[in-house]
């Protein structure tokens, strides 16, 4: 028998090849096994679902708590846990996998260090995609057709039957719709400003009810300057066929798919004060469970409305004041109510109903400082944290309306309180507004007390009439122990507490 040294030779290397080879792929497949983030107490008990869904974690990862709980052992006994930051530095190609249940918040984290390409979700219903934040979950419900956001550039659909047969008709339509803008197949979405890529629900479930357009029934005590849907209270007063809101709502409550505290309901259709069926329509709001967003011009004051709000589902409650003196309230409102408007906002329990005043800037109208400043002290005097900012219908801000909004959101900004900004704000407004809000916040100055404006109370009784500050001037009062101080008159304790 012959031996060929240089074949033998050859063969022995090329099984050492093979060895490495096999050896290089296992360490490839661990190298970009996935990174699992979280670790809830419901892991242990998925962990086999978990496993077969990504692959056998290289590593856990979480929240700094959850990591300092595990960082001198092993989790499960069995899996590393390490910072985010160290993670990012050994695995940075590798994909993640979220497994809390709720996880918007970490996904906008996660979001900042990794492609959110390489971000899943095994428990929250999410994933990352082309879409907007209505696609999918929201439906503009109208008396003959429905649109899939409420930006208004959508294109009705026409649609008819029951409420149930019309929800069955939005979800084709949706469905097809998110398939088209996924396979890039032209859709009356592609210009829209707020398509764009992001963290978005992955199933298509219907929760949010908006009424922003008139049914029959809806009605409006009001006549605003800029409003476009008057006619439409005209034409179903001459034409009252269809369902009406109330009609809506009680066949909507009647399907337990939709009874439950994940739906949303906004009336925006009218004044619902003013309708016929308002307190219908409240009685089944609240015989439901669903949470409820307002907006109300809070001229009419409703015993039944005050009740709801003090249910805690109110989501928020806007009105548009687009005013601060009675005579361009009249102008812009066609009726003569500015005073009782804000006597309702201080009348109704809105202490947790999350109020928002709005301003919609007209040219020529309430463009001044006296309108503006005069609405920004309503905001104060009812307390409330949050305003709008709008314009007409996307028409951009003239520089004086500039100065004034950029005004009114300093102010906002020094006593902290929110700004939001319209849908109907051109791209270059909502800049504006953002790179305003942006800016840092101005330390309120505090002027010097003079000293006879400084009262001490030092072991005594003293008592202040209303006379004493008559002038409305400050006063310090600097208490000692045991002072009692006996008020004759008004007093205002500012910040309020």
């Amino acid at each position: 028998m012959e031996f060929n040294i240089a074949n033998l030779f050859q063969n022995s290397q090329d099984k050492k090849d093979d060895s490495q080879d096999k050896k290089d792929d296992s360490q490839d497949k661990k190298d970009l096994a996935p990174v699992f983030y979280g670790i809830p107490a419901h892991v242990p008990n998925s962990m086999s679902k978990y496993i077969s869904i990504a692959g056998e974690p290289v590593v856990f990862t979480g929240s700094e708590e959850e990591v300092e709980k595990y960082k001198n052992r092993p989790y499960l006994n069995k899996y590393k846990v390490m910072p985010l930051a160290e993670v990012l530095k050994q695995y940075p190609e590798n994909d993640i996998w979220v497994t809390y249940k709720i996880a918007n918040t970490t996904a906008k984290k996660l979001a900042k260090h990794y492609d959110p390409k390489k971000i899943h979700f095994f428990e929250a219903n999410l994933e990352y995609k082309l879409s907007c934040g209505f696609i999918g979950h929201f439906i503009d419900y109208r008396v003959d057709n429905f649109s899939p956001c409420c930006i208004g550039k959508h294109p009705s659909v026409k649609t008819s039957g029951t409420v149930q047969e019309r929800i069955a008709h939005w979800e084709n339509y949706t469905v097809k719709l998110l398939e088209d803008i996924k396979n890039g197949v032209p859709t009356a979405c592609d210009s829209c400003k707020y398509l764009k890529e992001g963290f978005y629900p992955r199933d298509i479930k219907l929760d949010y009810f908006c009424f922003a357009t008139n049914h029959p029934g809806d009605v409006c005590n009001l006549r605003c300057s800029y409003c476009f849907v008057q006619n439409r209270f005209q034409k179903f007063k001459e034409n009252p066929e269809g369902l009406t809101t109330y009609e809506t709502l009680k066949q909507l409550s009647e399907i337990p798919e939709y009874n439950n505290s994940n739906t949303t309901i906004e009336l925006s259709n009218g004044e619902l004060c003013a309708n016929k069926n308002c307190n219908e329509i409240f009685d089944i709001l609240f015989s439901t469970k669903w949470k409820v967003r307002f907006v109300t011009n809070m001229t009419i004051y409703n015993e039944k409305f005050a009740e709801f709000l003090k249910t805690g589902r109110t989501v928020n409650v806007l009105t548009s004041l687009d005013s601060g003196t009675p005579e361009t309230f009249l102008k812009i409102k066609k009726v003569d109510c500015f005073n009782k408007v804000v006597e309702n906002l201080k009348k109704y329990p809105l202490e947790n109903a999350n109020l928002r005043l709005k301003y919609i800037f007209l040219e020529g109208v309430n463009d001044n400082e006296a309108d503006v400043y005069g609405f920004y002290n309503v905001v104060k005097e009812v307390g409330c944290k949050s305003i709008s900012i709008s314009s007409d219908r996307s028409k951009p801000f003239t520089e004086k309306i500039r100065n004034l909004v950029k005004g009114l959101i300093e102010k906002a900004k020094e006593d902290g309180v929110k700004i939001f900004k319209s849908a109907y704000l051109s791209k270059q407004d909502e800049k504006y507004i953002d790179d305003i809000v942006a800016q840092p916040r101005k330390q309120k100055t505090v002027a010097p007390v003079p000293e006879n404006k400084v009262i001490n109370v030092d072991g005594k009784k003293i008592t202040l009439d209303s006379d004493l500050l008559a002038d409305n001037a400050k006063y310090v009062i600097i208490m000692g122990d045991n002072s009692t101080i006996t008020i004759n008159g008004n007093i205002i304790i500012n910040p309020k507490q």
